[in-house]
């Protein structure tokens, strides 16, 4: 006797598998596998890892995870491993309240709040992260002296200089030096120098869930939560 299934189940096993077939999960991190960061893998279909091969992945939702090799299933298989980004960062914000409450957050190191996610703070060494194919536009907490800012690469193969007018947090840097992500470059200004580590965030990433987490992971902490933050 053939079995007549109702239209309703029909259809919402329909739309279960293609919600499964649309989900995305991005590559992160590879080791020991020709696998770049940034790199899309279908959803549906099995990713091969020998031993001693490791991939960290982003699902659509924000979420990180990270899979070892041996391993022969579809992505999504591990994602119950996932770590939610939001949820991490609200912990992270908390604690580094409450150690400044105690008095025990050393000078410099305390926490950052950034008026926009893409801005890359020019004030402190450390990660930051730039949209890919987007201009570097730097920022400062303080901005009520005019500074003179110098930035150059790793290489120092070129050297850039504009004035830093009294009154403006953000800066541009016009003309042939070209700031681009993954790459580190040293910027001073009012005789402070800091190391700036570039990071490219890839305009694939589908929503602010995933750049944030994409920022995170690349310790672009202060951009992912202002990521969120503005949702």
């Amino acid at each position: 006797m053939k079995r007549i299934v109702p239209a309703t189940a029909a259809l919402a096993a329909l739309l279960s598998c293609a919600s499964a077939n649309a989900a995305q999960f991005v590559v992160i991190e590879a080791r020991g596998i020709a696998m770049r960061p940034g790199t899309t893998l279908d959803a549906g279909k099995a990713l091969v890892l020998k031993q001693g091969q490791h991939v960290t992945l982003i699902s659509d939702s924000g979420a990180t995870f990270s899979l070892d090799g041996p391993y022969n299933q579809p992505p999504a298989a591990g994602q119950s491993q996932g770590v939610d980004i939001a949820a991490t960062l609200k912990g992270l914000g908390t604690e580094t309240t409450s150690r400044k409450e105690a008095g025990v957050v050393r000078g410099g190191a305390g926490k950052v709040t950034l008026p926009d996610p893409w801005l890359l703070d020019a004030s402190r060494t450390g990660n930051v992260c730039l949209r890919e194919g987007e201009q570097a536009v730097f920022w400062r907490p303080q901005a009520t002296t005019a500074a003179q800012f110098t930035i150059m690469p790793a290489d120092r193969s070129w050297r850039a200089d504009a004035p830093w007018s009294a009154g403006s947090d953000r800066l541009t840097i016009v003309g042939e030096a070209r700031v681009h992500g993954d790459a580190t470059y040293y910027v001073s200004f009012n005789g402070q120098e800091s190391a700036i580590s570039i990071n490219t965030v890839p305009a694939l990433l589908a929503n602010d869930k995933m750049r944030a987490a994409w920022m995170a992971e690349k310790g672009c902490e202060p951009q992912a939560e202002a990521v969120l933050r503005t949702r």
